[in-house]
């Protein structure tokens, strides 16, 4: 027969590894949370960028259509309105922009024009810090812009929980 002091052993045993079972377990299954949370935003990420390429696709495929029909030039910015003016413009209402919705602007580059016959192309590089659907809200904020503004480029890394971001917005002037 067991002894009760051989049971109240057993018993204290068993507490014990309990406590430790559960000190392990905790951790590990709040772990698998961030990890699931970490993996959806990473899932709504490449659905973003599959679209951007979709749409980077539709647009390069149809851009010789759009050089010979000129119906939508209300989208590019006239010939009188410098490069300058319109960058500053544009860049002061993408950093507006990004800003009312938590983004983070950590750094931005101007790069130089790319100037053609008929359309020169300016670009603007920005680079954020923040979370992702802030972001996806602040693209379709872009979007709705008067002016036409393309994604020219787009990287996401991961830092912690948040994302850097960085991202190149092409717009327009025309030159005839």
């Amino acid at each position: 027969m067991v002894k009760r002091e051989d049971l109240r052993k057993i018993g204290i045993y068993l507490i014990i590894a309990l406590v430790i079972l559960n000190f392990v377990i905790k951790p590990l299954n709040s772990k698998i949370k961030q990890n699931k949370e970490m993996l959806s935003e990473l899932k709504q990420a490449y659905l973003l960028k599959k679209e951007l390429y979709e749409k980077k696709l539709y647009l390069s495929q149809t851009s010789q259509q759009v050089i010979s029909e000129p119906k939508s030039l209300s989208l590019l910015y006239s010939k009188d309105e410098s490069y300058d003016l319109i960058r500053t413009k544009v860049l002061k209402w993408l950093m507006k922009k990004a800003e009312e919705k938590g983004l983070i602007i950590t750094n931005f580059e101007i790069p130089e024009v790319k100037k053609g016959k008929e359309i020169t192309e300016i670009n603007v590089l920005l680079r954020l810090k923040g979370k992702i659907k802030p972001f996806l809200e602040y693209l379709k904020m872009v979007e709705s812009y008067d002016k036409l503004i393309l994604i020219k480029n787009l990287e996401l890394y991961l830092s912690g929980q948040e994302f850097n971001i960085a991202i190149t917005f092409s717009f327009f002037r025309r030159e005839i």
